[in-house]
């Protein structure tokens, strides 16, 4: 039986007295028209193609914004992009694939590309909603755009039962181990949880084996950690190293109060060893984006001449209650930060960037403080190339290597 307040929201829109008009369900993947924001979605690459996963969305329907319910809703599908051929982000097919696992904001996602699989862990359940006992869920790509979910169970329960979920955590996947450093538990990442907690340390799980670790202060490179990023860096070092950058650390004795609490400065970076845990602290120089930032997204690229620039767009002040709106390369060995022109999209947070297609960076969704505020990038895409530093609407599916800019280029030239 349907409550009628879902038929309301479903069909029905009372414009007025005596004024009823007939309203579409909404929908996973509005059209270009309909789109107006999408958020805390995360995002990763499995062979031809990009999936996404959780988050909320908000859309017209008949024209209108809906002020019936809530503006923002649970995206309920994954959905996924073919890359194989070109497209813009106009006429992008995004097709929706049905989940039965949770639905949730802030999703971690561990990728093991060789297993064509990717895992869903921690996150927040949209507006606290259908909350359902803590376990890590697995997707299983099919090769052709699809897949299935199902629940992976752990190798090791009893240290499972133990852990706390949490979303805001800084993650990456290396090799066949995912990592999560740090985050937030709070009422709605964890089911009955009554107080609202910042996680210390780090967690870790093998996709091979299905083990957790739960590392704490002596294999954690920070004590907390929220709305950082964490990204890997294979080529540096015999087991490649992760870079941790931005993000805050609050409390972990008290309720955490994010805008207050001290933060990261882009002014330095920290490596991690996920094979020695040794942690390193690098300074940057050059262009240093401004800070606080939290809510950002990165990718990374392995140029032609053996080093690696990772590319930072968009993230919130917390502090000073804004959004940011610019870009920035971060390029290896020399850690130093170039600053790129700006999009013509707005600020932007709480998105996530690919690399894809050699040399091109997806950035996908981000919100600005606003649900009802249209995105001006077609269904929240945007594209930006690497090499030639331009944003663009077109995906390229042939383009050249990734070759590092000019600029960056005479960075090194000029010693």
């Amino acid at each position: 039986m349907v409550s009628n307040r879902a038929l309301r929201r479903l069909f029905l829109g009372v414009l007025g007295s005596g004024c009823v008009q007939l309203v579409a369900a909404l929908s996973d993947a509005p059209t270009v028209t309909n789109y107006l924001r999408k958020g805390q979605t995360s995002a990763t690459l499995l062979g031809n193609y990009i999936y996404m996963d959780g988050g909320e969305i908000s859309q017209l329907t008949n024209g209108n914004i809906n002020l019936k319910d809530r503006l923002s809703n649970q995206v309920n599908s994954t959905i996924s992009v073919d890359l194989s051929t070109s497209w813009t982000t106009s006429n992008v097919v995004l097709r929706t694939i049905p989940k039965t696992g949770p639905i949730k904001n802030n999703v971690v996602l561990w990728t093991d590309s060789s297993a064509n699989t990717f895992y869903s862990w921690g996150g927040k359940w949209s507006w606290g909603k259908n909350m359902a006992d803590t376990q890590l869920w697995k997707f299983v790509a099919d090769g052709s755009g699809g897949g299935t979910w199902s629940v992976q169970d752990p190798a090791n329960p009893s240290l499972f039962n133990n852990l706390i979920p949490a979303e805001s955590g800084a993650f990456t996947t290396v090799n066949d181990t995912g990592f999560m450093i740090g985050g937030v538990a709070s009422g709605w990442t964890e089911k009955n949880r009554l107080k609202n907690q910042a996680i210390p340390g780090m967690l870790a799980f093998n996709m091979k084996t299905k083990t957790w670790y739960n590392g704490t202060f002596a294999f954690s490179p920070f004590e907390s950690l929220s709305g950082a990023s964490a990204h890997y860096i294979p080529s540096f070092g015999p087991s490649g190293l992760v870079m941790v950058m931005g993000g805050h650390a609050p409390s972990v004795d008290t309720e955490p109060q994010i805008s207050i609490s001290p933060f990261f400065d882009l002014g330095n970076v920290t490596l991690f060893d996920p094979q020695t845990k040794k942690t390193y602290s690098q300074k940057t120089t050059g262009d240093v984006p401004p800070s606080p930032r939290s809510g950002f997204c990165t990718a990374g690229f392995k140029n032609t001449d053996g080093g690696y620039e990772i590319f930072v767009y968009g993230g919130e002040n917390q502090r000073d209650l804004f959004y940011y709106d610019d870009g920035y390369i971060l390029s290896l060995p020399g850690f130093v930060w170039t600053k790129v022109p700006q999009s013509t999209a707005g600020p932007r947070g709480y998105h996530s960037c690919l690399s894809i297609g050699n040399r091109q960076v997806l950035s996908i969704g981000g919100v600005n403080g606003s649900w009802i505020d249209k995105d001006p990038a077609p269904q929240g895409l945007q594209l930006f190339d690497m090499t030639s530093l331009a944003w663009k609407d077109t995906y390229d599916a042939n383009a050249a290597s990734y070759e590092a800019p000019e600029v960056i280029k005479k960075l090194y030239s000029n010693g």
